[in-house]
């Protein structure tokens, strides 16, 4: 059993695992108890992570009771001594996401039944924003971490979370924070506002986007304002926009102080669930969503994250959120409906947010220079593709090509003016090992999250430009797009195949007589005379290895 929060703004995690307890509440059982056993655990000096789920508020709320039945499970927390700060590398990466196929519960039609209801509910004054959800599902032969590490890359936030405390997995890559607790100090995120990325429409100028995200912004206030000390709730930020790789999001951030005394109970009874997945004002909105929802949320639009000993939380709203119950998966995905929302644009936005399942299609692609005399080292590059490149011209500065090939045998070349690195280039080490599991380097592919995601962390971590991978047999293999070469004695030493993508420049060097295999270590980079890594698109380049230790 573990609990997995990843935050892939500052590629930092925590990582539970082996917990000493198991908490959880389900309906009708006395929420004081639970409160008790977290406070219990607390006093402690443990950690306290896990999920809450949306029908918890039935034991919060009294009008909400029904909203639930009883003996549901509505809370699972893990209790744990401290967080591992480096998961294992396949919670994290995996060679290629596991192929997922969802089906909306609704059809269009379906939809658009409750939505007229939800309007009808608006126009009499019920409420002034609703948001109405519906599940998607299908069928996986994955477990819970190959689903995770297989699309975590397609949703780069900061609360992505893997809960597997017995029962089914959550899966969550939600891009919404709930509520941060530093200290005495609150802070809410309520994200509200969605557009596809490929708009062309600027967003913060979209007012029934602004006036979604407004009505939060002020249930937010309100809630927060029964746990905060008078005039200390603030909104530092209205309407910024968040980039993702299918859409875009518009946020803003609620901040106050708390009160002297304010328990655990008195935070979650005041804000939970978060007013951003279920309207305003939220006891009748709740009551709406009920009538009109076919099944429980369950654990989406519930809460994930942890309590640590100090009284610090963080917990992230689970929207982007799946469930994997013995190969079945559930998805669920909603938007926030108001008098001025079209039902059909509802509906689509609806399905966009499942578009985290649909990764990008593979390609096998090659990198080159060209310049005033063409293409560098074409005949190479094209052996290594396994077809016949597109006609390269000469450019009068140095310039990068690639070439993908597509799924159907087609080609697709960009050209850019290639931009010198500054050198030496620096160099870190992954903690994590190069294996078919987590990269496939017998072809350059375009999925490539190992390799892009390990330099990125460590690049964060360490300041380093380029990350060196050791592979399972624990030697040195090859960089992130680089191939590494050491100077020894007046020769040219580069680490010995297979298990890493055999480079062109490092193929010519061999052919040559220029450079030889050989297996290297870590020590055998600290005392080399002179460290290089290099590529076909750049030529070698010398580098320094900023620490033995790995990142």
């Amino acid at each position: 059993m573990f609990v997995l929060l990843d935050d892939q703004a500052t590629h930092r995690q925590h990582y539970f695992t082996d917990p000493v307890a198991v908490i959880t509440h389900r309906l009708g059982d006395p929420v004081d108890a639970l409160f008790s056993a977290i406070g219990a655990a607390h006093a402690d000096g443990k950690w306290v992570a896990g999920l809450f789920a949306y029908e918890f508020a039935a034991a919060l709320e009294p009008k909400l009771a029904y909203i639930a039945e009883p003996g549901t499970e509505l809370v699972k927390l893990g209790v744990f001594d401290a967080p591992v700060a480096h998961p294992p590398a396949d919670l994290l990466y995996r060679a290629s996401p596991p192929l997922v196929a969802l089906h909306p519960d609704w059809t269009e039609d379906d939809y658009l039944s409750r939505y007229d209801a939800v309007a009808q509910y608006l126009r009499a004054g019920d409420a002034y924003q609703i948001n109405l959800t519906f599940p998607m599902r299908g069928e996986t032969s994955a477990d819970a971490a190959a689903l995770y590490a297989g699309f975590r890359r397609r949703q780069p936030g900061r609360y992505g979370a893997i809960v597997s405390l017995g029962g089914p997995d959550v899966i969550s890559f939600s891009p919404e924070l709930f509520f941060e607790r530093r200290g005495a100090s609150m802070r809410m995120r309520p994200m509200k506002g969605t557009r596809p990325k490929s708009s062309t429409d600027d967003m913060t100028l979209d007012m029934k986007s602004r006036a979604e995200n407004l009505m939060i912004v002020d249930l937010l206030r309100n809630d927060l304002s029964r746990l905060c000390e008078p005039g200390s709730v603030k909104v530092p930020e209205l309407f910024a926009i968040e980039d993702y790789p299918t859409l875009v999001q518009m946020t803003s951030q609620v901040t106050g102080e708390l009160r002297d005394g304010v328990s655990w109970s008195n935070i979650f009874r005041a804000l939970f669930p978060c007013g951003s997945v279920t309207g305003a004002p939220k006891i009748r909105a709740m009551e709406i969503i009920h009538e009109l929802e076919a099944a429980p949320r369950g654990p989406y639009c519930g809460a994930v994250g942890y309590i640590a000993p100090d009284g610090n939380a963080s917990f992230s709203v689970a929207i982007r959120t799946a469930v994997l119950d013995a190969g079945q998966i559930r998805y669920d995905v909603g938007s926030g409906v108001v008098l001025d929302s079209d039902g059909p644009d509802e509906y689509r936005e609806c399905l966009l947010k499942a578009g985290i399942w649909t990764p990008d299609p593979a390609t096998q692609f090659e990198t080159l220079r060209t310049g005033p005399d063409g293409p560098v080292r074409a005949d190479a590059h094209a052996t290594r593709l396994g077809t016949a490149l597109p006609e390269i011209a000469a450019a009068p500065t140095p310039q990068r090509v690639r070439v993908d090939v597509l799924a159907d045998g087609t080609t697709r070349m960009t050209q850019t003016p290639l931009v010198d690195f500054d050198t030496p280039i620096t160099l870190a080490l992954s903690r994590y090992l190069l294996t078919p599991a987590v990269q496939r380097t017998d072809i350059k592919t375009s999925q490539r999250d190992f390799y892009d995601g390990e330099r990125a962390r460590v690049g964060a971590l360490s300041g380093a430009t380029e990350v060196l991978f050791l592979g399972a047999d624990g030697h040195v293999k090859e960089g992130s797009f680089t191939s590494l070469f050491l100077k020894v004695g007046g020769r040219l030493l580069t680490p010995r195949g297979p298990g890493l993508l055999p480079g062109v420049l490092r193929a010519e060097l061999l052919d040559r007589g220029q450079a030889e295999e050989a297996d290297i270590t870590v020590d055998d980079i600290r005392v080399a005379d002179a460290i290089f890594v290099g590529n076909s698109l750049r030529g070698l380049l010398p580098a320094t290895l900023l620490s033995n230790d790995p990142v």
